[in-house]
């Protein structure tokens, strides 16, 4: 968000990320609603795991809209107004931070509940619910609101006087807060998803040994049901989600980490480059579902096929029944006028 030159190169790069930000916007916003409606209409998706994944994309159809902001911010004409109105510039700030605490806490909180339910399947079954689940999910969303806000009531605006993030958010919040919270979250995270790794190994290993004994006495293995393949493949679904966030915003945290001992050169672009990637991350999360989980692939393709069939009922009736009607007069004119067959019936 760094100040654009003037000149006639820089109204076309004022036009290209215009251009980008706001086709990213709709991306992420169209593609993250359409994984909050699959979860919503399907059955099979409404899961008390995928209560995370719903508060997860609409994060991240947050962050789409987040970009129709920024690209509003990079028209000349509307960002002296950024930089002469406080609230208008600490709003989108306060936006961008919310959005990424908000992410990292439901990576924390999806982790927690695998957890929960691969080691303590007695203890998950009894305790955990829908409205418990939705009432931590309210907390996180609250503390995410509460953090992100700190930048409306303190920043820098009234002695920087231009709206970007390096002027007007302090450096303590920008680079050892924001930072530290973010590798706190990945560090928390990391630690349950390698105890869920090494409990799921030692299970693997005690079910081939009970797998081995069963067949020599000719009897069928139980399935253990917090190691089924469903849940197995949920938890390989999460992990990849929570890998994809660490490698998207990890650069971006580490660049504003470094820049608070010691300046660099190319930071300018670094920043950009890997605030772009940050947002990235937004949007690739829609790909993922659906490959690594069989009831989001069946979802999506509904989905697509209703909104296919909708388009085409919608553009048979904006061509009107007169048009339908002229069309058959027109067949009509080269085809030899019959009369109605009638059908013989006995009495």
């Amino acid at each position: 968000m760094s100040v654009l030159p003037g000149g006639e190169s820089s109204a076309s790069q004022t036009m290209f990320f215009v251009a980008v930000a706001l086709a990213l916007g709709a991306f992420m916003v169209a593609g993250n609603t359409f994984t909050v409606v699959s979860v919503l209409v399907f059955p099979k998706l409404r899961t008390l795991p995928n209560m995370y994944v719903v508060s997860l994309a609409t994060t991240d159809a947050l962050v789409g809209l987040l970009q129709v902001y920024v690209a509003v911010y990079y028209i000349p004409t509307v960002r002296t107004w950024f930089d002469s109105t406080e609230a208008a510039c600490t709003s989108m700030l306060s936006w961008g931070y919310t959005t990424v605490v908000c992410s990292g806490l439901n990576m924390c909180l999806i982790a927690f509940d695998r957890y929960l339910y691969i080691a303590k399947p007695f203890f998950y079954v009894r305790v955990i619910s829908k409205k418990r689940i939705a009432m931590v999910i309210v907390a996180a969303w609250f503390l995410a609101v509460c953090y992100g806000s700190i930048t409306m009531y303190h920043n820098l605006f009234q002695t920087a006087r231009i709206c970007t993030i390096h002027k007007v958010v302090p450096l303590v919040l920008r680079s050892f807060s924001s930072s530290g919270l973010f590798f706190l979250c990945c560090c928390i995270t990391a630690v349950i998803y390698a105890k869920l790794a090494a409990l799921t190994l030692r299970h693997k290993r005690a079910i081939a040994l009970l797998t081995a004994s069963d067949s020599a006495f000719n009897r069928r293995p139980q399935n253990s049901h917090p190691f089924s393949k469903s849940s197995l493949r949920a938890m390989k679904l999460f992990f990849v989600v929570f890998g994809l966030l660490v490698a998207c915003w990890s650069p971006y945290f580490t660049v504003e980490l470094v820049s608070a001992f010691c300046d660099f050169p190319g930071y300018e672009l670094a920043y950009k480059v890997t605030l772009f990637l940050g947002f990235f991350n937004s949007g690739i999360n829609i790909f993922v579902y659906p490959y690594f989980d069989k009831e989001f692939r069946r979802a999506y393709r509904s989905l697509l096929c209703r909104c296919c069939d909708r388009v085409n009922t919608l553009r048979v009736k904006s061509s009107g029944p007169d048009a339908v009607l002229g069309m058959n007069l027109q067949d009509g004119q080269n085809e030899e006028v019959r009369p109605p067959r009638v059908s013989m019936l006995r009495i």
